[in-house]
């Protein structure tokens, strides 16, 4: 088993080089686990439709790595994120980001509570409710979305989170134009970046949409 947790260390570690977003041991220690752990609970909780750990690293890890570089400020809100994706990752990656995750679904919130306490995420807290009803007392510079509904409905449904001048980060596949034409039609500004996800030959792209003035 050490020799796979090698392997798994070493592919990380080149994945985030890929990346170009830094690490320490203890950050790959904690992926490694986190790996480990949602693998273990995607047996009987169905926390995820990819239960194979090499996909794992690519289309959990490494994408939800490859929007670090665009974040900014000390606190990020993360919702709908499931089995803590991107926010736990985010959290792993920089422990100095104070991370917040609004998950609706019971069993993920459970299984974030659980895998942030194994993994000693001090920097990582859970709220299991809908994210409409999410009130912070001090509201968020950035908040992101994986695979959250529509950017109309991420946007809409998040809005009393966001602090003045935040901005709202929605990782998406294709770059969705028909909902960037709603996002025009809102008098919201945004721009759109390619991800590049290291092993993952699919398209990536971020929408980064500024808070209305």
């Amino acid at each position: 088993m050490n020799d796979k947790k090698n392997l798994f260390s070493e592919r990380i570690k080149q994945g985030l080089d890929a990346l170009g977003v830094s690490y320490g041991d203890e950050a790959i220690e904690k992926l490694v686990a986190y790996i480990e752990l949602l693998a273990e609970w995607n047996k009987t909780h169905n926390l995820t439709a990819v239960d194979d750990l090499e996909e794992m690293l690519s289309i959990h890890i490494f994408d939800s790595a490859s929007i670090k570089p665009y974040i900014k400020g000390a606190r990020l809100l993360d919702v709908g994120s499931g089995a803590g994706l991107p926010g736990m990752i985010l959290a792993i990656l920089s422990p100095a980001l104070e991370v917040t995750s609004v998950e609706s679904r019971n069993k993920k919130a459970q299984f974030q509570m659980y895998a942030a306490n194994k993994l000693r995420l001090k920097n990582f807290k859970v709220e299991n409710v809908r994210i409409e009803d999410f009130q912070p007392k001090e509201k968020f510079p950035m908040i992101t979305s994986r695979a959250f509904s529509s950017i109309e409905k991420f946007v809409s449904g998040s809005k009393q989170a966001l602090a003045t001048n935040g901005r709202w980060l929605a990782m998406k596949g294709l770059v969705p134009k028909e909902e960037l034409k709603i996002l025009k039609k809102m008098n919201l500004k945004f721009d759109t970046f390619a991800l590049k996800v290291p092993e993952l030959d699919a398209q990536r792209n971020l929408v980064i949409i500024s808070a209305p003035k």
